[in-house]
């Protein structure tokens, strides 16, 4: 009778663990990729990577009531929905803005206005105080 050779027991155990591992970190990564989609209340960290945030931010605004939240027990919760709103409520449009810049060009045209107008009157009570 021929006799098989097998690899050690060892060396077989090492590579099934390495290759359960990999599928472990595989199936990880996709659950973890679904999550924003199958839950709407998600964590200030997954809420700061949402926002593009730190996660002491995400607090500070949540403590200072600018940025919505949940508080479940001792647990802070962010809903997605609302922290879509609040995006939508604070983003500033090109219109708005290009509004706002011109608004301000004016305001400081009317100053300028205003100070060559003082300017002149003063210089005309200097002209009739020599006189």
């Amino acid at each position: 009778m021929a006799r098989e050779e097998r690899p050690p027991v060892k060396a077989f155990l090492d590579m099934l663990a390495d290759i359960l591992a990999e599928k472990y970190f595989e199936r990880l990564d996709d659950r973890m990729k679904k999550i924003p989609e199958l839950r709407r209340l998600i964590t200030a960290k997954e809420a700061g990577q949402y926002l593009s945030l730190s996660t002491d931010t995400i607090y500070r605004m949540a403590s200072i009531k600018k940025l919505p939240y949940l508080k479940i027990g001792d647990r802070v919760l962010f809903d997605i929905k609302a922290l879509d709103h609040w995006i939508e409520k604070h983003l500033i449009k090109e219109k708005e803005w290009k509004r706002e810049e011109l608004k301000a060009e004016m305001d400081s045209g009317k100053t300028n206005a205003r100070t060559s107008k003082e300017s002149d009157l003063l210089n005309l009570l200097k002209k009739k105080g020599k006189d």
